[in-house]
């Protein structure tokens, strides 16, 4: 029996489907959220870039692209005075090119093109226009002349587009000629306000004043017109507009301004020769106004100043000579100290004209009541030193009110005893003496190392400094501070922007005033201003007072570095009308070129010829009876009217800021308005460009006699 032999098939089991651990899993979870992650970020930040700088990669690209290419250049924005007068604006001006491949390619074209140029350009040289034709067939960009005005072009555009009466060209031939538009830096109205305004170098930048201080507001952005091969090989052109700059609005006005800078003017002819020459006049003169209300700087001038549109001119200072015979560095030096700003740049003892916040410190605290009498006996001795008032035999009693009419040193220092340097020191740093204001200028000096603090302020400096000796400011510094004594006591930020608006006229920002702290009661305030009414009508601020306007003011004389009792820096600061004050003036001269330079009757007759203009012309009205004369002399020198300052002048021991040599001269504070560098903007080659430096307050001066 055959047996069946069956066949045993194993069945094969199913592999199962890849599986992997648990650990590549994750591994692999995480990478791929990476690589995600990755990929949203590189698409957010593709986006962002389109966003942001589209148009710049744009640019480069059809660049690298480009055929016949050209940059249109923006036009960099205007500055203007409150009124809307310009002060600074940017006109277009054309480079001449010559394509010189474009002209020769057809040989009926050169003649007629080299005819044209020379008819329109006189000064363009046929023979050397026939030279390129000849050796430089295949130069594209030949400037033939820089800088020519929409008017010069005119003739030959006029010739090169010209058709009959068909819509033909008339000259046909013209051809390889453009023009390359630029735009050139103007100032209609020269020297004017030219510390604040300031100038720019090649390239549009700021060097000094506002045009360096907002720079990056008055700078666009370049256009581009852009020629390319499409993929089809056919020509295009793709247009970027150029962005162009805004424009400023100072709070500058042009009037006022103009009325100060020839008020000084005036001066300088009766008073000065030429700048640093043997005759010299005064070092420097400056002149702020401001509104106190607000903190705007109405004007703000120097003297020397510079013209903007020629800032490296040195010849109405030196002759030709003298300038011949100078280095590239030492004309360079003579520059860095003219384009600097007086108001804002320079350190000085403000003499007293600080004596009202002496004053008010005293009030302020309680430590005062404005009843006090003191007896001036000519004299005071603190710390084994005898310091004198500027009347050697005194003052005899006087009040609070006359202590300022009179400028008594010795009341002075009996004040600063009772204030102590606590309180002092407090006050001055309330007021912002040591600080920058951050006036919206480049180039301001910092004063913090050229003041006390309690703590290192020895009796004799704080008798010192009570009548504004042994501790130096600036005038814009002061001239702040001075506004909150006036206005109810608020402290404003110094501006000179108002607003800035785009090239129609719209406004971007409007700056508001800004009020940093209140740094006195109204009460205080109120005191203050009575005082120094007094001063203008009946005590030595006498020759500033301008005949029917309430005025309020103070006078300063500050013995200079050495206190020899011959360089003086002479100044008034006042405001007008008393009761609701609508400005504030701040007038320095820096050693008067006169035999006698310590009567601050020059600053005085400064302000008041200023007044005498800038009042009415700001709507202020008269307000007191008009009396048809004024104390003291005229801006040349000339006595005039009722002098109550003569009999002081004439005496043997005459009034403050008149006379005695040891009147606020005690402390041998170096003077530091002569050597500051250059302004602190954008670098400029051959200007230094480093911070103006600042340096201790010394404390020993051969002035103050030490006691018997």
């Amino acid at each position: 029996m055959a047996t069946e032999t069956k066949k045993k098939v194993k069945k094969r089991k199913k592999k199962p489907l890849l599986k992997f651990p648990r650990r590549m899993q994750k591994k692999l979870i995480v990478m791929f959220g990476v690589i995600a992650l990755m990929l949203i970020g590189l698409m957010g930040r593709l986006m962002y870039i389109e966003q942001t700088s589209g148009e710049k990669y744009e640019k480069i690209v059809l660049s690298q692209q480009g055929y016949d290419s050209q940059t249109i250049p923006y036009q960099r924005g205007d500055i203007l005075d409150i009124k809307g007068n310009v002060l600074a604006t940017s006109i277009a001006v054309y480079n001449v090119i010559l394509d010189c491949a474009v002209m020769t390619d057809d040989e009926d074209c050169i003649d007629p093109t080299i005819r044209a140029l020379v008819s329109c350009f006189p000064e363009l040289s046929a023979d050397e226009l026939y030279g390129y034709a000849r050796e430089e067939k295949a130069r594209r960009y030949i400037v033939l002349k820089k800088k020519a005005s929409y008017e010069e072009i005119q003739p030959f555009v006029e010739m090169q587009e010209a058709v009959d009466e068909e819509d033909k060209k008339i000259n046909p031939n013209i051809k390889g000629v453009w023009f390359e538009k630029e735009y050139q830096r103007e100032y209609p109205y020269g020297a004017l306000a030219s510390a604040v305004v300031g100038f720019t170098a090649s390239g549009n930048v700021g060097v000094n004043g506002l045009e360096n201080y907002y720079n990056s507001v008055l700078n666009g952005v370049n256009g581009r017109e852009y020629g390319y091969l499409n993929t089809d090989n056919n020509f295009e052109k793709m247009l970027k507009a150029a962005k162009n700059g805004n424009t400023i609005v100072s709070t500058i006005d042009m009037n006022i301004q103009s009325v100060v800078e020839a008020k000084i003017a005036e001066f300088n002819e009766a008073y000065t020769g030429a700048f640093r020459s043997e005759d010299a006049g005064a070092t420097h003169i400056g002149v702020v106004i401001m509104n106190p209300t607000n903190g705007d700087v109405l004007a703000m001038a120097n003297y020397p100043n510079y013209s903007l549109s020629d800032p490296r001119d040195l010849s109405a200072y030196y002759t030709e000579e003298e300038l011949a015979g100078m280095s590239e560095d030492e004309k360079m030096d003579i520059l860095n100290g003219l384009w600097q700003n007086f108001c804002v740049s320079y350190t000085y003892e403000p003499g007293s004209t600080a004596k009202p916040f002496t004053v008010a410190a005293g009030l302020e605290t309680g430590l005062l009541n404005g009843t006090e009498t003191y007896y001036c006996d000519g004299y005071e001795e603190v710390g084994g030193h005898r310091v004198n008032c500027v009347v050697r035999s005194g003052h005899g009693m006087e009040t609070l009110e006359e202590t300022l009419m009179n400028s008594c040193n010795d009341a002075l220092m009996q004040m600063s005893y009772v204030i102590g340097n606590d309180n002092f020191a407090k006050y001055q740093q309330i007021f912002g003496f040591g600080q920058k204001t951050n006036i919206d200028l480049p180039g301001e000096t910092r004063t913090d190392s050229l003041i006390y603090t309690s703590d290192n302020m020895k009796p004799i400096d704080l008798a010192t400094n009570s009548f504004g000796q042994n501790f130096n400011t600036t005038m814009i510094q002061l001239a702040s501070a001075y506004c909150s004594l006036v206005n109810g006591g608020y402290l404003y930020q110094p501006h000179i922007v108002k607003k800035i608006t785009d090239e129609n006229g719209n406004v971007i920002e409007n700056i508001s005033p800004t009020v940093l702290r209140q740094t006195v009661s109204k009460n205080t305030g109120d005191m203050l201003k009575g005082y120094m009414y007094s001063t203008v009508t009946s005590g030595t601020g006498a020759t500033a007072k301008v005949d029917g306007y309430s005025m309020g003011g103070k006078t300063g004389t500050a013995q200079k570095a050495g206190r020899d009792g011959v360089n003086y820096l002479v100044s008034f600061i006042g405001f007008a009308p008393v009761e609701d004050p609508q400005l504030v003036i701040y007038c320095v001269v820096d050693e008067p070129n006169a035999e006698e330079q310590y009567h601050s009757t020059f600053a005085q007759n400064i302000v008041r010829e200023i007044l005498e203009e800038v009042l009415p012309y700001m709507n202020i009205y008269r307000d007191e009876e008009t009396t048809g004369i004024h104390s003291g002399w005229d801006i040349r020198g000339e006595e005039t009217g009722a002098s109550a300052m003569t009999d002081i002048i004439n005496n043997e021991e005459p009034e403050e800021d008149s006379g005695l040599p040891a009147e606020d001269g005690l402390t041998d504070v170096p003077d530091t308005t002569g050597d500051l560098p250059e302004y602190t903007g954008e670098p400029v080659e051959g200007v230094d460009t480093a911070e103006p430096g600042t340096q201790d307050v010394p404390v020993s001066d051969p002035a103050v006699q030490d006691a018997p």
